[in-house]
């Protein structure tokens, strides 16, 4: 799978108009505008809260969830919803729209750009599987009631802004990325519940990517903490996004399943570009950053995956929010990620190998003090 742009946008943003939001995705982000998270802007604007607007029984407001299932009109409700996945025509899927406050914007841009492809966040079913089992006494999180809501959740959302985008550009591609900062507790929750197995996280990933891709899009998961990568690769989904920088190994104790995974086309973005402090994103350099990410693709190759796999796959950006740092820092950031973008070709030689690297030069000359 080739994307116009090997560059990935992530996480909150700390701009604080919309003006220079658009400034900003307009020069950078044009063939893959995405929904900015905004907290300066909408101080209690998060994916959480889009993912959950109008869930039947649900309630989200600063920040906080609850969930009731004993109203008189809740399985109507439920059934609504239900009726929305299975025919999402713009009429069931409207009741479901979420606003973020970028919104607007990022429907014009698509439509005067003319994007190949843009970027929409939301959660992933695991993640809000254990959000939701979390308000409630019981264990539901196995309840096939409750199962359906977990995958069904995320589906509605994406689909209604898959047929809003088609309004502006019928050509765009959507992206899907499903935000699971849930899924590197995978291990320690299933030692907690029994009937927390692999097999349950895989089919939430296979009844989401089937539906989504029925509709078009291609979809990712992000997690920037360690996790089980087979978990979302075996339900299919197109995209993998993981913090490169922090757990650059992360991947190589599966090789046999990368492999797999990018010989059908699948796309790993690494998340190299530390973003932790202002201090930290003051001395990157693109040359520190080049050598690191060549490093850390070279350990994936030798692992065991053929380097051109490795290479033809990969997509780049910050390891995490900005908005906790200056705009000048964020957006240096920013930049610094798409200017990697361009050198991913060159991070192999002309004999399709990787440069010789010295790992102390990496950590002692390649950043700026």
């Amino acid at each position: 799978m080739i994307l116009e742009t090997r560059y990935l946008p992530v996480g909150s943003l700390p701009y604080e108009t919309i003006k220079s939001v658009t400034a900003m995705e307009a020069k950078l982000y044009s063939k893959c505008p995405f929904i900015a998270v905004l907290p300066a802007i909408s101080p209690d604007e998060n994916i959480e809260k889009w993912t959950f607007a109008n869930l039947p029984g649900v309630s989200y407001n600063d920040n906080s969830l609850v969930l009731k299932t004993g109203s008189h009109d809740y399985k109507d409700k439920v059934l609504m919803h239900s009726r929305a996945f299975g025919n999402p025509n713009a009429e069931n899927l409207e009741q479901y729209a979420f606003e973020p406050a970028f919104l607007e914007k990022f429907f014009q841009m698509i439509k005067k750009f003319k994007s190949p492809v843009a970027y929409i966040n939301l959660l992933g079913p695991f993640t809000i599987s254990q959000i939701l089992s979390k308000v409630v006494k019981e264990q539901v999180i196995t309840d096939k009631n409750y199962k359906k809501l977990y995958f069904e959740a995320v589906c509605i959302k994406a689909l209604w802004i898959i047929n809003k985008m088609k309004d502006f550009c019928k050509n765009t591609v959507p992206v899907i990325i499903l935000e699971e900062p849930m899924l590197g507790q995978f291990g320690m929750i299933k030692r907690q519940h029994d009937e927390i197995t692999s097999d349950f996280v895989i089919e939430l990933y296979e009844r989401v990517v089937k539906k989504l891709k029925s509709a078009g899009a291609v979809v990712g998961v992000q997690c920037m903490d360690k996790c089980d990568w087979s978990l979302p690769i075996r339900g299919g989904v197109d995209l993998i996004s993981y913090d490169a920088y922090n757990n650059p190994n992360n991947l190589c104790i599966i090789p046999d399943i990368i492999t797999s995974f990018l010989e059908r086309g699948g796309v790993i973005n690494w998340g190299i570009i530390p973003v932790t402090s202002e201090s930290m994103v003051k001395n990157l350099t693109i040359e520190y950053m080049s050598n690191r990410l060549a490093f850390s693709m070279q350990g994936l190759v030798l692992s065991g995956v053929p380097e051109i796999l490795v290479q033809n796959s990969a997509m780049v950006s910050m390891n995490g929010s900005t908005d906790h740092l200056s705009i000048f820092f964020a957006e240096k950031a920013i930049i610094l990620s798409t200017q990697l973008s361009l050198r991913l070709d060159s991070i192999f030689n002309v004999k399709g190998k990787f440069p010789i690297i010295n790992h102390n030069s990496i950590s002692n000359k390649g950043m700026r003090h």
